[in-house]
């Protein structure tokens, strides 16, 4: 089977740092965010997997030259913008079977095996993984008949005019006869293709409970860490009570909570609440972090008040600095 990774995006709203590494190269806790995606891979069905790249692509590629894994990476790139549709189609000379597709910001628990088995029996061309939540307005949600099928496809409703709470969670399999159904150029898999096949009853849905989490905002980053590491999903680090810490990291009285600490990290006595620094970050006595992403090779100061910022990597924050919201960078 081949599988797609949809990592078209240029991640701004995790801006300074995709300046300085791509989105799916971020690190979240001990790997990096595409990394993630490609545990839920089952190894032994998997013999390709493209990569489909829009942005620091060569960053992309060098990474994966350097990296083992049992399957063969391609690093497919969009030289514009093409939309999930489009960036499928534009892997399209990949594919000779059966096939999955990603996106690549996605920590889940949907058992991919299971999608892929219940596909196979079910004989559609589109089967869908999906999940349940409270306020489906952000998403595509799904009309349901008793066999599960589905039947009307609505992307991104308003409360009152949702079908269900039961919304694409991001991870289909595809026959590649979908291709002859998909516009050429730049489209909307959800918008223009899914739209088509749900009235011809030849798309299914496979529901899955657990967790569905988009890692594309600062506080989702820091629910996809917490996700991540509740669920036990590194190897590298420890745990201390509700905190990561990463290799070779000193935290010298400092009172964490909820909180993500990399590789090679110096904090001191401070606070650090629900945040989450990279590798290589000194942070100074009496400073206080809370909801906050710290890039690598960031130093933070003596007696800083950080709330929902975002430090720049190789940031140096001045003593006492205080800020609530935005971006800190020097440059």
């Amino acid at each position: 089977m081949q599988v797609i990774v949809l990592a078209g995006g240029f991640g701004s709203r995790l801006a300074p740092w995709t300046s300085h590494v791509p989105k799916p190269l971020l690190p979240m806790l001990d790997k990096t965010l595409v990394e993630r995606v490609l545990d839920l891979l089952p190894i032994d069905e998997v013999d390709k997997v493209i990569i489909a790249a829009g942005y620091r692509v060569n960053d992309i590629e060098t990474y994966f030259e350097n990296l083992e894994l049992p399957f063969e990476i391609i690093v497919q790139p969009e030289e514009e913008p093409l939309g999930t549709g489009g960036a499928i189609a534009n892997c399209k000379e990949f594919i000779n079977d059966t096939f999955l597709v990603i996106n690549g910001d996605l920590i889940t628990s949907v058992d991919i095996q299971s999608l892929v088995n219940e596909h196979k029996k079910s004989e559609v061309l589109a089967t869908i993984s999906l999940f349940e939540v409270e306020d489906p307005t952000r998403f595509g949600v799904v009309k349901l008949t008793a066999d599960n099928k589905i039947i009307q496809f609505q992307e991104k409703p308003t409360l009152d005019e949702a079908f269900s709470n039961l919304i694409n969670a991001g991870t289909y399999v595809l026959e590649p006869e979908i291709f002859d159904i998909m516009p050429a150029g730049a489209h909307s898999m959800e918008r223009d293709v899914f739209t088509k096949i749900a009235p011809m009853g030849k798309m299914l849905g496979f529901e899955f409970e657990g967790y569905f989490v988009d890692a594309g905002t600062p506080s989702s980053w820091l629910e996809s860490c917490r996700t991540c590491f509740l669920d036990n999903r590194w190897n590298m680090g420890k745990k201390q009570e509700n905190n990561w810490i990463g290799v070779d990291s000193s935290v010298i009285s400092a009172k964490l909570i909820d909180s993500f600490i990399s590789n090679n990290c110096i904090v001191e006595e401070s606070t650090i609440v629900n945040s989450c620094i990279l590798n290589n970050v000194i942070v100074k006595a009496g400073s206080s972090l809370r909801n906050t992403l710290v890039g690598e090779n960031a130093r933070i100061g003596e007696s800083c008040d950080l709330e929902n910022v975002i430090v720049d990597y190789h940031a140096i924050v001045p003593d006492g600095w205080k800020q609530s919201g935005g971006r800190y960078s020097n440059q």
